[in-house]
């Protein structure tokens, strides 16, 4: 094992993230480890790239666990929180990163599907950040990190349920910052463009990605690294005056 990264800016701190077991997940997970901590990895069905991160965190000299967790159902959500403080003692960050896109016009969109993305995208952060803010509360520090998007911002045709939720996101991490930042506690959001994981990538290689680039003032999409980047700035002292805040890593493609 690795000897752990005693001067990284989340050194000893303990971090869970949703939907930690590929993408964008993933690579939040291991910047996290890089930067000293122990991280806790929620999944639904990527079991085995879940345990394979956490075997590479370990292997970056910090402890790691996973657990299976529906963010949609609020009980799984409270066990996840109370099993990792229970392992780790603490929850020092939470990156609400579990989501999905399906792409349906918006007057083919069932309540159904409108009920499962409003769900997993925007009540599972509600959960999530409700289940660890005790325990922030009590210690007087915490920062929570909503994975947003650009499509939050502007929004998008055939994608409504998802960026109304995103949108959603935005104004939850202001509300938690409004109510409890006088407490220690701070909620921010990234809202990435168009990034270089399995999501990204059925835009990337398509007609509209085509355009989007064209679009980009940096000329390429983003990867899940960079915005990992970003989402460690957040959960560190770095960003300690960053309260409600969206930072945009999008390639330029979006400057608000």
């Amino acid at each position: 094992m690795s000897e752990r990264n005693g001067s990284g800016p989340l050194y000893g701190r303990v971090v869970a993230v949703t939907g930690g077991g590929r993408g964008l997940g993933r690579s939040i997970a291991l910047a996290a480890a890089a930067a000293g901590a122990d991280v806790a990895i929620a999944y639904r069905d990527s079991e085995a790239g879940a345990k394979s991160v956490a075997d590479e965190a370990r292997a970056l000299g910090v402890d790691a666990d996973v657990h299976r967790c529906d963010v949609t159902d609020r009980a799984q959500v409270f066990g996840f929180v109370a099993a990792v403080e229970r392992r780790f003692g603490r929850l020092d960050g939470l990156v609400n990163n579990a989501g999905i896109m399906p792409e349906t016009p918006f007057l083919d969109v069932t309540p159904e599907e409108w009920d499962r993305v409003i769900a997993t995208d925007l009540t599972a952060a509600f959960h999530a950040s409700q289940a660890v803010l005790p325990g922030m509360l009590e210690r007087g520090s915490g920062s929570i990190v909503n994975i947003a998007s650009r499509l939050g911002l502007v929004g998008w045709p055939g994608v409504a349920h998802y960026a109304g939720a995103k949108a959603g996101l935005i104004a939850l991490a202001k509300s938690i910052s409004r109510e409890f930042g006088q407490r220690g506690i701070r909620a921010n959001c990234v809202a990435p463009g168009v990034t270089n994981t399995d999501m990204g990538r059925t835009v990337m290689e398509g007609e509209v990605g085509r355009k989007r680039m064209a679009e980009l003032p940096l000329g390429r999409f983003g990867e899940p690294e960079e915005v990992a980047d970003c989402v460690v700035f957040l959960l560190s002292d770095a960003s300690a005056l960053l309260l409600g805040q969206t930072l945009n890593p999008n390639s330029g493609g979006l400057m608000p």
